[in-house]
């Protein structure tokens, strides 16, 4: 879906730039209805997407089957707390509607859907190569508890490379951050973690939540984590949750 998603936000005429933001939006919304609106395989998800002149919409709605179904009122409430109150890095995963929705569309719609789970919508209006839009605004974070400002990396212990690859979301999760976690279990006092992220194409807010999870731990061990070799799409992730602010980012 991420593929027709970035196929048609270029198609109405939107930046490679913008459309590989949009695409993230969308990612996010159906992470969302997969969390709180689906329950099993044969729950229906519908997607919706619209466009003229000026702008383009995109709708997700699905049936409300999920164990953790919530009403729109209900996640309204939820993303508003968590875009206006949750400054803890490491539960990024939460904050990344709020986040992309308010920096990133020119807003969107929660309501009730009549398949009987939530509708979502969001509208941006278009923008071409030769009129484009401004810059998102960056985001102020405030310090996570537990998670120490930025220093020097300096290795006093072992240093270990990991290197991850490809496009990372809910249908591979547990595959990729496997070899992670089973190096991070065994790496010992103030050592340094290395993620090659050479050949890494895009990541959603749950492996972000991933990235802020190991970082506290590596942390309380004296080490420390160091992301290299980062493409602009995925470092442009990292800099609006703020985790680049806590994190070395090597180019």
């Amino acid at each position: 879906m991420r593929r027709i998603s970035e196929e048609f936000f270029l198609h109405v005429g939107f930046t490679k730039e913008w459309a590989s933001r949009l695409k993230l939006v969308v990612d996010e919304l159906f992470m969302n209805s997969s969390r709180y609106g689906s329950g099993s395989n044969e729950s229906k998800i519908y997607i919706y997407y619209q466009f003229d002149n000026d702008e383009a919409t995109f709708r997700i709605e699905d049936e409300g089957t999920g164990d953790k179904k919530v009403s729109a009122e209900e996640l309204k409430k939820l993303i508003h707390k968590n875009s206006t109150e949750v400054n803890d890095l490491t539960k990024t995963c939460g904050r990344g509607l709020a986040l992309i929705s308010s920096l990133w569309t020119d807003g969107m719609a929660i309501e009730d859907s009549s398949h009987g789970g939530i509708a979502i919508s969001f509208t941006k209006k278009i923008f071409s190569e030769m009129a484009p839009a401004p810059a998102p605004r960056p985001i102020p974070v405030a310090q996570s508890d537990g998670l120490a400002q930025i220093s020097p990396v300096v290795a006093k212990g072992s240093t270990e490379v990991v290197k991850i690859s490809g496009e990372i979301d809910q249908s591979n999760m547990e595959e990729k951050i496997r070899p992670i976690t089973e190096v991070l279990d065994k790496l010992p006092h103030d050592s340094v973690l290395v993620l090659d992220c050479e050949k890494l194409l895009y990541i959603n807010s749950t492996f972000i939540g991933h990235l802020a999870a190991w970082l506290n731990q590596i942390q309380t061990k004296g080490g420390q984590m160091v992301l290299k070799n980062i493409n602009k799409e995925v470092r442009e992730v990292l800099n609006l949750v703020g985790l680049s602010k806590v994190i070395y980012l090597e180019a």
